[in-house]
């Protein structure tokens, strides 16, 4: 036992560089492990937590929890590679030739940050929203990332996209606005009366549920302002037009003003109760006909002629 300790003593005199590599290498390891540790605690508690209150929306909340682990990553790296001995201003030269090196051979994630960047400072959507991205791509913004943005459509399935796919793609936002404008195009038999039918579903537009009623100068009279004094106000009034002749049927358009939550519903209700008025009051809606012409048989016969 006398002589462990004795041997333990005299570590430090006999084996001094040794001694300090695994020293300084233990400490790295411990402010590798507890930079990681915090990184991602902080970012949990910050994309969780409601700090900004208002000031700071749910999509801005996950990048900057990830913007936050990313820095004390960066820092707990430099921390170790400066506790094991490297020089600071090495560790400038190397990180500046890294970065170029990274920069060039990930050039196609750094557009996905700046993509997702852009999608944050213009705000073309935010979470919550209902989106289509391109042609084939529909569903609730869930999460936008420095990298990816996730979208989960109506079957409850994510998807995930590259900021720059969506960035340089075609954006439709449906929940940008409260209020959205129906549109139903419909045919009618060549033998309906016009008047009749634009009457009838006029009348079908007018009572739907949750209509935005139109409001202008003469709406409220006796008034300095112009409007419904709450409320929407939907920016035309109920319409229907006839829109063209086509070859079975008269294409008439129904247009009106319905608030933008529960659309499809509100949609499939208005496209229901038109087709109940239409029957209601006798008027045809044709399907797709082609009138066929046949010629007599002894027409179709090759002439002879005599000689």
């Amino acid at each position: 036992m006398d002589a462990l300790i004795d041997l333990w003593t005299q570590l430090p005199n006999r084996f001094p560089i040794i001694l300090n590599w695994v020293g300084n290498a233990v400490a790295a390891l411990l402010i590798l492990v507890l930079g990681v540790f915090i990184g991602r605690f902080l970012s949990k508690r910050f994309r969780r937590s409601t700090l900004g209150g208002a000031h700071l929306d749910k999509t801005l909340r996950p990048v900057l929890a990830s913007a936050v682990f990313y820095v004390i990553l960066a820092m707990t790296v430099y921390a170790v590679l400066i506790r094991i001995g490297v020089p600071a201003t090495s560790l400038i030269a190397v990180f500046g030739a890294a970065g170029l090196a990274i920069g060039l051979a990930l050039r196609d994630t750094l557009a996905n940050v700046a993509a997702g960047v852009m999608l944050l400072i213009l705000r073309p959507l935010e979470v919550g929203d209902f989106v289509s991205i391109g042609s084939d791509t529909e569903g609730s913004i869930e999460q936008i990332d420095l990298f990816t943005t996730t979208i989960r459509n109506s079957e409850n399935v994510a998807i995930f996209l590259p900021n720059s796919l969506i960035w340089g793609n075609r954006i439709q936002n449906f929940g940008r606005h409260a209020q959205r404008k129906a549109n139903v195009t419909i045919g009618v038999g060549y033998d309906t009366d016009l008047d009749h039918a634009k009457t009838v579903l006029m009348s079908v537009l007018k009572s739907q549920d949750g209509l935005i009623p139109f409001a202008d100068a003469t709406t409220h009279k006796g008034e300095d302002k112009i409007g419904p004094p709450t409320g929407l106000s939907a920016p035309t009034p109920p319409e229907v037009y006839v829109m063209g002749f086509g070859e079975s049927a008269i294409t008439m358009s129904c247009r009106c003003w319905l608030p933008a939550d529960g659309w499809l519903m509100r949609m499939s209700r208005l496209r229901m109760d038109i087709k109940r008025a239409l029957d209601k009051a006798e008027i045809d809606i044709p399907f797709p006909q082609r009138v066929v012409h046949v010629r007599p048989e002894a027409s179709l016969k090759p002439e002879v002629s005599s000689k």
